[in-house]
């Protein structure tokens, strides 16, 4: 027998394990979010020392920065949300429904608009990894809308199926 063909997959992990570990990241992620806007300032600061940034640009680029970084917080958080209650419906047996649809739709939504902001940002005030992270955003928008569009098509399709019953 092979692992392909194993019940429980390699060592044992299943289907319900994988959610579980993924709920617990997503949680540790919101969290990691948290610590970060909390620090806000400080991170802000060593960005604009180590950068230069202050004798380059002064105090106003650190208030622009600490702002992207508030929304950017916010529209991480906004995301977590959705895909913890994503994974929470999927662990319950409600995969092919409206509202994983929906979260799928507003996550997709949460990259766009973190690319959007980070992009020209990380660009303007040449910042590498504001820029990657803009770049990263917009890719995951990306992936996560075809998914979107994958499961907006299996829900419509099990609707049919229900009303042919």
């Amino acid at each position: 027998m092979n692992h392909e063909d194993h019940p429980h997959g390699i060592l044992g992990w299943t289907d319900e394990k994988s959610i579980v570990l993924t709920k617990f990241l997503t949680l540790a992620a919101a969290a990691g979010c948290v610590v970060m806007t909390l620090c806000g300032p400080v991170i802000v600061r060593w960005v604009m020392e180590s950068h230069g940034l202050y004798q380059a640009a002064g105090p106003g680029l650190g208030y622009v920065l600490l702002g992207l970084g508030y929304v950017c917080a916010a529209l991480a958080l906004w995301m977590l949300w959705n895909l913890y209650h994503f994974l929470r419906r999927t662990e319950q047996g409600s995969v092919f429904v409206a509202q994983n649809v929906t979260a799928l739709r507003r996550i997709s939504w949460c990259c766009t608009w973190a690319a959007v902001l980070c992009l020209p940002t990380g660009a303007v005030v040449g910042l590498p990894f504001i820029f990657a992270v803009g770049l990263a955003a917009g890719f995951m928008a990306l992936i996560v809308r075809v998914v979107k569009n994958a499961f907006a098509q299996a829900v419509r399709m099990k609707d049919e199926l229900d009303y042919t019953v």
